[in-house]
């Protein structure tokens, strides 16, 4: 039975909308890029999002199961302000 709620769990938490590590870095490269090119409405969205990022990813690191682990709706959410002020596409 206990292998079954760990598959569960694993299974459930592919299918959700985490905030994985590997979302965390490929958002934090963008940004860091969006900043390097931006005007100042970009470069303070961008501080917003990337903030958020790194917080994100210190709770990431000290989780120690599946329910310590941040969604990635707030993260979209600004990363999404920041893609618009820079002109620029979320990836």
């Amino acid at each position: 039975m206990t292998r079954q709620v760990q598959s569960l769990a694993i299974s459930l938490l592919l299918m959700s909308g985490c905030l994985t590590a590997t979302k965390i870095g490929a958002w934090q490269r963008a940004v860091y890029g969006w900043a390097l090119k931006g005007g100042p409405e970009c470069v303070d969205a961008v501080k917003s999002a990337s903030t958020y990022l790194v917080n994100a990813n210190r709770t990431l690191q000290g989780a120690t199961s599946a329910l310590d682990l941040a969604t990635d709706q707030e993260a979209k959410k600004l990363m999404t302000e920041a893609a618009q002020k820079c002109g620029e596409v979320i990836p």
